[in-house]
């Protein structure tokens, strides 16, 4: 992994499953709720951890073995009803550390927003419930009927709302292979983290431009940049 940085980091994009928040009790166990009401059978914990962090749609179709989007949409309904409605969202809960480091980036002038394939609406509430929501200029994700779902077009979409530059001051944080993808798509810097759902192999190949195995790491290498 080699960096092509040219500009001092000024604007932090952040993924939020598996970088901000650890959503396995929440998403995982909205996903087991869903298979079990719907009869099929419920794979073990770790068989399911593939589901953190790309489209719902997405896994949903993989999930299920179809790309009929009317199964897919009412699979989408029920999977909302648990994590939503019953609340298993709020298990999501953040990593060790995240909020200082927080705190730190705040303090040390960088504009940070959140990017997430997750519904933004969702992604707000948690982070509200958390009192994280307002480190944030601004949170993004896609909408409900799935736009913006791809990371690549939402992180396009953001820069050009906010007037952000397409270029390596710019450094989008996920744990996931889509993640470094979008950034590339986008000119900008990526930064992996392997406290996530993303193994190094799979940001590797990614092309990712750096990797902090820890909150920890990730603090040291974003604060040595202002």
């Amino acid at each position: 992994m080699t960096s092509h940085q040219s500009h001092p980091w000024k604007t932090l994009l952040w993924d939020l499953d598996g970088t901000i928040t650890d959503p396995r009790d929440g998403i995982i166990g909205a996903y087991t709720e869903f298979l079990r009401e719907a009869g099929r059978p419920v794979p073990p914990q770790a068989e399911l951890r593939w589901v953190i962090g790309p489209p719902l749609r997405d896994c949903m179709a993989k999930l299920l073995g179809t790309n009929h989007s009317d199964t897919i949409e009412q699979a989408v309904i029920r999977y909302r009803h648990w994590y939503v409605t019953e609340g298993l969202m709020y298990r999501d809960t953040p990593y060790e550390g995240i909020r200082e480091l927080l705190t730190d980036l705040e303090i040390a002038g960088f504009r940070m927003f959140v990017a997430t394939a997750k519904a933004h609406t969702y992604g707000r509430l948690i982070l509200r419930h958390w009192g994280l929501e307002d480190f944030f200029e601004d949170i993004h994700g896609s909408e409900l009927d799935g736009t913006r779902s791809n990371k690549a077009d939402l992180l396009r979409w953001m820069l050009e709302k906010y007037n952000i530059p397409a270029d390596t001051s710019v450094v989008m944080i996920g744990d996931r292979s889509h993640d470094a993808v979008a950034a590339k798509a986008n000119n900008l810097t990526s930064l992996g983290v392997g406290y996530g759902y993303g193994s190094f192999a799979e940001l590797k190949s990614a092309g990712v431009d750096h990797y902090c195995a820890s909150v920890e790491d990730l603090g040291k290498i974003l604060l040595s940049k202002t």
